[in-house]
Protein backbone atom coordinates (compact mmCIF):
# COMPACT_ATOMS: atom_id res chain seq x y z
CA UNK A 1 0.00 0.00 0.00
CA UNK A 2 1.29 3.46 -0.91
CA UNK A 3 1.41 6.03 1.89
CA UNK A 4 1.89 9.80 2.04
CA UNK A 5 3.38 11.46 5.12
CA UNK A 6 1.07 14.07 6.63
CA UNK A 7 3.13 14.68 9.76
CA UNK A 8 6.83 14.32 10.51
CA UNK A 9 8.30 15.62 13.78
CA UNK A 10 11.68 16.22 12.13
CA UNK A 11 10.05 18.93 10.01
CA UNK A 12 8.32 20.64 12.93
CA UNK A 13 10.08 23.74 14.31
CA UNK A 14 10.21 24.46 18.01
CA UNK A 15 7.12 26.47 19.02
CA UNK A 16 8.65 29.63 20.46
CA UNK A 17 5.34 31.44 20.89
CA UNK A 18 4.36 29.45 23.97
CA UNK A 19 7.35 30.34 26.22
CA UNK A 20 7.41 33.82 24.62
CA UNK A 21 4.15 34.60 26.42
CA UNK A 22 6.26 35.17 29.54
CA UNK A 23 8.25 37.84 27.69
CA UNK A 24 5.01 39.60 26.77
CA UNK A 25 3.92 39.46 30.43
CA UNK A 26 7.29 40.94 31.45
CA UNK A 27 6.92 43.76 28.89
CA UNK A 28 3.42 44.63 30.11
CA UNK A 29 4.78 44.72 33.67
CA UNK A 30 7.45 47.24 32.64
CA UNK A 31 4.78 49.43 31.01
CA UNK A 32 2.68 49.33 34.18
CA UNK A 33 5.65 50.31 36.34
CA UNK A 34 7.08 53.01 34.09
CA UNK A 35 3.97 54.67 32.71
CA UNK A 36 0.60 53.52 34.05
CA UNK A 37 1.63 53.80 37.72
CA UNK A 38 2.20 57.55 37.19
CA UNK A 39 -1.55 58.10 36.81
CA UNK A 40 -3.05 59.12 40.18
CA UNK A 41 -5.97 56.74 39.66
CA UNK A 42 -3.72 53.71 39.12
CA UNK A 43 -2.09 53.33 42.52
CA UNK A 44 -1.87 49.54 42.34
CA UNK A 45 -0.38 49.45 38.84
CA UNK A 46 3.19 49.36 40.15
CA UNK A 47 2.45 46.37 42.42
CA UNK A 48 0.78 44.47 39.57
CA UNK A 49 3.65 45.46 37.29
CA UNK A 50 6.30 44.07 39.63
CA UNK A 51 4.34 40.82 39.97
CA UNK A 52 4.28 40.50 36.18
CA UNK A 53 7.99 41.42 35.89
CA UNK A 54 8.87 38.62 38.30
CA UNK A 55 6.35 36.07 36.99
CA UNK A 56 7.05 36.60 33.26
CA UNK A 57 10.67 35.37 33.17
CA UNK A 58 9.83 32.46 35.51
CA UNK A 59 7.02 31.40 33.15
CA UNK A 60 9.34 31.62 30.13
CA UNK A 61 12.13 29.63 31.79
CA UNK A 62 9.84 26.88 33.12
CA UNK A 63 7.84 26.48 29.90
CA UNK A 64 10.92 26.68 27.67
CA UNK A 65 12.79 24.03 29.67
CA UNK A 66 9.76 21.74 29.70
CA UNK A 67 8.98 22.15 26.00
CA UNK A 68 12.61 22.01 24.87
CA UNK A 69 13.31 18.88 26.92
CA UNK A 70 10.25 17.16 25.47
CA UNK A 71 11.02 18.28 21.92
CA UNK A 72 14.68 17.21 22.16
CA UNK A 73 13.77 13.80 23.65
CA UNK A 74 11.15 12.99 21.03
CA UNK A 75 13.23 14.32 18.16
CA UNK A 76 16.26 12.33 19.34
CA UNK A 77 14.17 9.16 19.58
CA UNK A 78 12.95 9.73 16.04
CA UNK A 79 16.43 10.43 14.64
CA UNK A 80 17.85 7.33 16.36
CA UNK A 81 14.97 5.16 15.22
CA UNK A 82 14.11 4.39 18.86
CA UNK A 83 10.39 4.29 18.18
CA UNK A 84 7.72 1.73 17.38
CA UNK A 85 5.60 1.51 14.26
CA UNK A 86 2.05 0.25 13.93
CA UNK A 87 0.20 -0.15 10.65
CA UNK A 88 -3.49 -0.77 10.19
CA UNK A 89 -6.93 0.79 10.01
CA UNK A 90 -8.20 3.50 12.38
CA UNK A 91 -10.95 2.17 14.65
CA UNK A 92 -12.84 3.39 17.71
CA UNK A 93 -12.26 6.95 16.51
CA UNK A 94 -13.52 9.57 18.98
CA UNK A 95 -13.27 13.06 17.47
CA UNK A 96 -12.55 16.11 19.59
CA UNK A 97 -15.30 18.76 19.73
CA UNK A 98 -14.28 22.01 18.06
CA UNK A 99 -14.16 23.81 21.42
CA UNK A 100 -11.96 21.11 23.02
CA UNK A 101 -12.71 19.86 26.56
CA UNK A 102 -11.67 16.34 25.56
CA UNK A 103 -8.90 14.77 23.50
CA UNK A 104 -9.34 13.21 20.10
CA UNK A 105 -8.52 9.49 20.33
CA UNK A 106 -8.27 6.52 18.00
CA UNK A 107 -6.89 2.99 17.94
CA UNK A 108 -4.70 1.21 15.42
CA UNK A 109 -4.70 -2.50 16.28
CA UNK A 110 -3.94 -2.56 20.03
CA UNK A 111 -2.34 0.91 20.26
CA UNK A 112 -4.31 3.99 21.34
CA UNK A 113 -3.36 7.57 20.44
CA UNK A 114 -4.80 10.74 21.98
CA UNK A 115 -4.05 14.41 21.28
CA UNK A 116 -5.60 17.87 21.23
CA UNK A 117 -5.10 21.14 19.36
CA UNK A 118 -5.23 22.91 22.70
CA UNK A 119 -2.26 21.04 24.22
CA UNK A 120 1.13 22.34 23.07
CA UNK A 121 3.44 19.38 22.40
CA UNK A 122 5.86 18.40 19.61
CA UNK A 123 3.92 15.37 18.35
CA UNK A 124 0.93 15.23 16.04
CA UNK A 125 -2.06 17.08 17.52
CA UNK A 126 -4.36 18.28 14.72
CA UNK A 127 -7.90 17.10 15.37
CA UNK A 128 -10.41 16.41 12.61
CA UNK A 129 -12.56 19.34 13.76
CA UNK A 130 -9.57 21.62 13.07
CA UNK A 131 -8.68 20.17 9.66
CA UNK A 132 -6.86 17.00 10.73
CA UNK A 133 -6.76 13.90 8.48
CA UNK A 134 -7.82 11.14 10.91
CA UNK A 135 -11.22 9.48 10.50
CA UNK A 136 -12.80 6.11 11.14
CA UNK A 137 -11.60 3.35 8.80
CA UNK A 138 -8.57 5.29 7.52
CA UNK A 139 -5.53 3.10 6.66
CA UNK A 140 -2.50 4.58 8.45
CA UNK A 141 1.05 3.85 9.48
CA UNK A 142 2.12 5.47 12.74
CA UNK A 143 5.61 5.92 14.17
CA UNK A 144 5.13 6.50 17.89
CA UNK A 145 7.16 7.02 21.06
CA UNK A 146 5.73 7.01 24.58
CA UNK A 147 2.23 7.01 23.10
CA UNK A 148 2.86 10.12 20.99
CA UNK A 149 2.80 10.29 17.19
CA UNK A 150 6.19 11.17 15.71
CA UNK A 151 5.27 10.44 12.09
CA UNK A 152 1.86 9.84 10.54
CA UNK A 153 1.50 8.23 7.13
CA UNK A 154 -1.89 7.92 5.45
CA UNK A 155 -2.84 5.71 2.53
CA UNK A 156 -2.70 7.87 -0.62
CA UNK A 157 -5.98 6.54 -1.99
CA UNK A 158 -7.82 7.24 1.28
CA UNK A 159 -6.46 10.69 2.20
CA UNK A 160 -9.19 13.33 2.25
CA UNK A 161 -8.15 16.40 0.19
CA UNK A 162 -6.93 19.36 2.25
CA UNK A 163 -9.63 21.68 0.88
CA UNK A 164 -12.31 19.24 1.98
CA UNK A 165 -10.77 18.93 5.45
CA UNK A 166 -10.66 22.72 5.80
CA UNK A 167 -14.30 22.98 4.75
CA UNK A 168 -15.19 20.35 7.35
CA UNK A 169 -13.29 22.30 10.03
CA UNK A 170 -15.12 25.49 9.05
CA UNK A 171 -18.46 23.71 9.28
CA UNK A 172 -17.54 22.47 12.78
CA UNK A 173 -16.66 26.00 13.83
CA UNK A 174 -19.99 27.33 12.56
CA UNK A 175 -21.79 24.42 14.20
CA UNK A 176 -20.16 25.26 17.51
CA UNK A 177 -21.15 28.94 17.22
CA UNK A 178 -24.74 28.04 16.37
CA UNK A 179 -24.83 25.58 19.26
CA UNK A 180 -23.63 28.29 21.61
CA UNK A 181 -26.22 30.78 20.37
CA UNK A 182 -29.12 28.35 19.98
CA UNK A 183 -29.00 27.19 23.59
CA UNK A 184 -32.05 28.97 25.10
CA UNK A 185 -30.39 30.08 28.33
CA UNK A 186 -26.97 30.89 26.92
CA UNK A 187 -28.41 32.57 23.83
CA UNK A 188 -30.59 34.89 25.91
CA UNK A 189 -27.69 35.75 28.22
CA UNK A 190 -25.43 36.59 25.28
CA UNK A 191 -28.12 38.59 23.48
CA UNK A 192 -28.99 40.55 26.61
CA UNK A 193 -25.37 41.29 27.45
CA UNK A 194 -24.53 42.39 23.89
CA UNK A 195 -27.58 44.68 23.82
CA UNK A 196 -26.51 46.29 27.10
CA UNK A 197 -22.93 46.73 25.88
CA UNK A 198 -24.19 48.35 22.67
CA UNK A 199 -26.31 50.85 24.64
CA UNK A 200 -23.43 51.58 27.04
CA UNK A 201 -21.13 52.26 24.09
CA UNK A 202 -23.76 54.50 22.51
CA UNK A 203 -23.98 56.42 25.79
CA UNK A 204 -20.21 56.97 25.83
CA UNK A 205 -20.28 58.04 22.18
CA UNK A 206 -22.83 60.72 23.06
CA UNK A 207 -21.11 61.66 26.34
CA UNK A 208 -17.52 61.12 25.32
CA UNK A 209 -16.16 63.89 27.58
CA UNK A 210 -17.62 62.09 30.58
CA UNK A 211 -15.97 58.90 29.33
CA UNK A 212 -12.62 60.65 29.07
CA UNK A 213 -12.92 62.01 32.60
CA UNK A 214 -13.84 58.55 33.84
CA UNK A 215 -10.98 56.65 32.17
CA UNK A 216 -8.25 59.28 32.58
CA UNK A 217 -9.45 60.25 36.08
CA UNK A 218 -8.89 63.94 35.47
CA UNK A 219 -10.83 66.96 34.33
CA UNK A 220 -10.57 68.67 30.91
CA UNK A 221 -9.08 70.26 28.92
CA UNK A 222 -7.73 67.31 26.95
CA UNK A 223 -5.42 67.53 23.98
CA UNK A 224 -7.12 67.44 20.54
CA UNK A 225 -5.22 64.26 19.68
CA UNK A 226 -6.49 62.47 22.81
CA UNK A 227 -10.07 63.59 22.12
CA UNK A 228 -9.95 62.56 18.47
CA UNK A 229 -8.39 59.18 19.26
CA UNK A 230 -10.91 58.45 22.02
CA UNK A 231 -13.91 59.40 19.86
CA UNK A 232 -12.62 57.34 16.92
CA UNK A 233 -12.13 54.37 19.24
CA UNK A 234 -15.67 54.68 20.63
CA UNK A 235 -17.16 54.97 17.15
CA UNK A 236 -15.27 51.90 15.98
CA UNK A 237 -16.49 49.96 19.02
CA UNK A 238 -20.08 51.03 18.37
CA UNK A 239 -19.99 49.97 14.72
CA UNK A 240 -18.36 46.60 15.44
CA UNK A 241 -20.79 45.84 18.29
CA UNK A 242 -23.78 46.78 16.12
CA UNK A 243 -22.61 44.46 13.35
CA UNK A 244 -21.94 41.61 15.77
CA UNK A 245 -25.29 42.03 17.53
CA UNK A 246 -27.09 41.98 14.18
CA UNK A 247 -25.21 38.79 13.31
CA UNK A 248 -26.20 37.17 16.61
CA UNK A 249 -29.86 38.11 16.12
CA UNK A 250 -30.12 36.90 12.52
CA UNK A 251 -27.91 33.81 12.79
CA UNK A 252 -30.46 31.84 14.81
CA UNK A 253 -34.24 31.88 14.77
CA UNK A 254 -35.48 33.48 17.98
CA UNK A 255 -38.85 33.63 19.68
CA UNK A 256 -40.59 36.56 21.30
CA UNK A 257 -39.75 35.02 24.68
CA UNK A 258 -36.03 35.11 23.80
CA UNK A 259 -36.16 38.87 23.15
CA UNK A 260 -38.22 39.52 26.28
CA UNK A 261 -35.78 37.68 28.53
CA UNK A 262 -32.80 39.22 26.73
CA UNK A 263 -34.35 42.68 27.25
CA UNK A 264 -34.71 41.99 30.98
CA UNK A 265 -31.07 40.84 31.18
CA UNK A 266 -29.98 43.97 29.29
CA UNK A 267 -31.98 46.11 31.72
CA UNK A 268 -30.25 44.48 34.71
CA UNK A 269 -26.84 45.21 33.17
CA UNK A 270 -27.87 48.81 32.44
CA UNK A 271 -29.02 49.32 36.05
CA UNK A 272 -25.63 48.06 37.26
CA UNK A 273 -23.92 50.37 34.77
CA UNK A 274 -26.02 53.36 35.87
CA UNK A 275 -25.22 52.65 39.53
CA UNK A 276 -21.54 52.43 38.70
CA UNK A 277 -21.68 55.73 36.80
CA UNK A 278 -23.54 57.42 39.67
CA UNK A 279 -21.07 56.19 42.30
CA UNK A 280 -18.01 57.15 40.25
CA UNK A 281 -19.51 60.60 39.56
CA UNK A 282 -20.33 61.10 43.22
CA UNK A 283 -16.80 60.10 44.24
CA UNK A 284 -15.33 62.50 41.71
CA UNK A 285 -17.52 65.39 42.88
CA UNK A 286 -16.72 64.66 46.54
CA UNK A 287 -13.02 65.01 45.80
CA UNK A 288 -13.42 68.38 44.10
CA UNK A 289 -12.44 71.34 46.32
CA UNK A 290 -15.44 73.26 47.66
CA UNK A 291 -15.91 76.80 46.38
CA UNK A 292 -14.59 79.37 48.81
CA UNK A 293 -17.18 81.88 50.08
CA UNK A 294 -16.76 85.38 48.72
Amino acid sequence: MDYVTVFDISKQPFEWWWPAIGIAIFAIGIILIKFVSKWPSQKNAKIIGWVMVVFGPIFTIVVYNSQNSMWADWRSAYDRGAYSTVEGVVHDFKPMPYEGHQNECFWVKNQEFCYSDYVVQPGFRQSASHGGPIREGLPVRVAHYEGQILRLDVAVASLTPEAQREAFAKSKELEWKRRMLSDPVQGRLILGFLTAVLLMTLYYNLSWRRGLRHWLKREPPFSPLVELGFRAFLLLCLISELIYLAHVITDTERSRKDFEVAGLIALIWLVIFAAFEFISGWQRRSKEPSAKPV
